[in-house]
C-alpha cells in the first residue's frame, strides 16, 4: 500500500509539473502577447512611434512570401508568425494562388489573433533599416495615445490645410480655436485663422484622434450603443501662445448630447495638452452615468 501511495504521488507530481512547464511555454510562445493585442498603437520599446515607412515596409515584406518559420528566425514569435501567413495564404495554405489574402495596411496585420507588442516590433526590427534617413514624423508624439503633453522638432512645420482624420463609426467634425488674449478671436471657426502653433496643436489633435479610434475604447463604443449621441466629436483647441500663462490640461465635454467637444489646449512654446486614450476612458464612464440618469441624454458630462 505504501509503494502503491508513492507512486500514485508521484505521478500526480509529474503531471503537476508538466502542467505547470505547458503553461510556461504557452506564455513564452507569444512573449506576452495576448489574443486581441494591439501591436500598432504600442510603438517601439524606446517609446517612438512606428513610422508610416516602417509600417508600410512590413506589409510589403508579409506580402511578399516569407514564410512562418522565416518570420520566427526573425524573431516574431511562433503563434503570430503562423497567424500572419495562415492569413494572407488563404484556404489553401499556399502563398502565390487565388485564395491568397495579402494585407492591404499596417491595421490589417494588427487585426491577426496573437499579434500584439512583441510581435509587432520583431516585424519592424526587421524593416527598419530600410527607413533610415526618412524625414522625422513631426507628429510622432501625437500618435503615442498615451502622452498628456506633446512637443514638436525645431524643424517641424505649421499646416496650412487641416486634414480631418478617420474615424470608424466615429467623427471628429469641424475646427473652433478660442484664442485666450485680448484681441484673439473667441471663438473663430476658420482653421487658417488660426495662430502657427494653434494650427499645429489642432491637427495633432486630430492626429492623435484618428489613432485612438483605430481601435476605439470599449465603454465608447457602449455609450455610442446606448444613449442618444450618435459619436460625434468637434475639434477645440485653446490657444495660449500669445497669452500670459501656459493651459492646464486636455478635457472632453459633452456641449449637447449630439455633440463632445474633444478639446486640445496651446502653450506659449508650441508644445500641447492632447486628449489621450485614459481621457477618453473616463469621459465614456462619466458620460454613460449621465445618459443611464437621464434617458440617454448626455449633455454636461465630462472629463478632464
Amino acid at each position: 500500500m505504501r509503494t502503491s501511495s508513492m507512486l500514485t504521488l508521484g505521478r500526480l507530481s509529474l503531471a503537476v509539473s508538466l502542467v505547470l512547464s505547458a503553461g510556461c511555454v504557452a506564455e513564452e510562445a507569444t512573449d506576452g502577447d495576448g489574443e486581441d493585442d494591439s501591436g500598432l498603437l504600442a510603438g517601439k520599446a524606446d517609446g517612438q512611434s512606428f513610422s508610416e515607412c516602417e509600417l508600410g515596409k512590413v506589409v510589403e515584406w508579409l506580402n511578399s512570401g516569407v514564410t512562418a518559420d522565416e518570420l520566427v528566425a526573425e524573431g516574431v514569435h511562433a503563434r503570430a508568425a503562423g497567424n500572419l501567413a495562415a492569413h494572407r495564404d488563404g484556404a489553401d495554405k499556399a502563398f502565390g494562388t487565388a485564395d491568397d489574402d495579402l494585407f492591404a495596411d499596417a491595421e490589417e496585420v494588427d487585426d491577426v489573433s496573437w499579434v500584439g507588442p512583441a510581435a509587432f516590433r520583431a516585424l519592424v526590427a526587421k524593416v527598419a533599416d530600410q527607413c533610415q534617413g526618412e524625414a522625422p514624423d513631426a507628429y510622432a508624439q501625437a500618435r503615442d495615445v498615451t502622452l498628456h503633453k506633446v512637443t514638436f522638432g525645431a524643424r517641424a512645420e505649421f499646416p496650412t490645410d487641416y486634414a480631418y482624420p478617420e474615424g470608424g463609426d466615429f467623427s471628429l467634425n469641424g475646427t473652433e480655436s478660442w484664442q485666450k488674449w485680448t484681441g484673439g478671436h473667441n471663438p473663430t471657426y476658420d482653421f487658417n485663422e488660426g495662430t502657427d502653433v494653434g494650427r499645429r496643436c489642432m491637427q495633432a489633435s486630430a492626429i492623435r484622434f484618428e489613432t485612438i479610434m483605430k481601435a476605439p475604447p470599449a465603454g465608447l463604443v457602449t455609450l455610442m450603443e446606448s444613449t442618444n449621441w450618435d459619436g460625434s466629436f468637434f475639434n477645440w483647441n485653446d490657444d495660449f501662445s500669445q497669452s500670459g500663462r501656459d493651459g492646464t490640461g486636455a478635457y472632453l465635454w459633452a456641449w449637447r448630447t449630439h455633440l463632445i467637444k474633444w478639446i486640445s489646449q496651446t502653450n506659449r512654446d508650441g508644445s500641447c495638452y492632447l486628449p489621450t486614450l485614459e481621457l477618453l476612458e473616463e469621459a465614456a464612464r462619466e458620460c454613460q452615468r449621465t445618459g443611464d440618469a437621464a434617458a440617454g441624454e448626455i449633455q454636461g458630462c465630462q472629463a478632464r
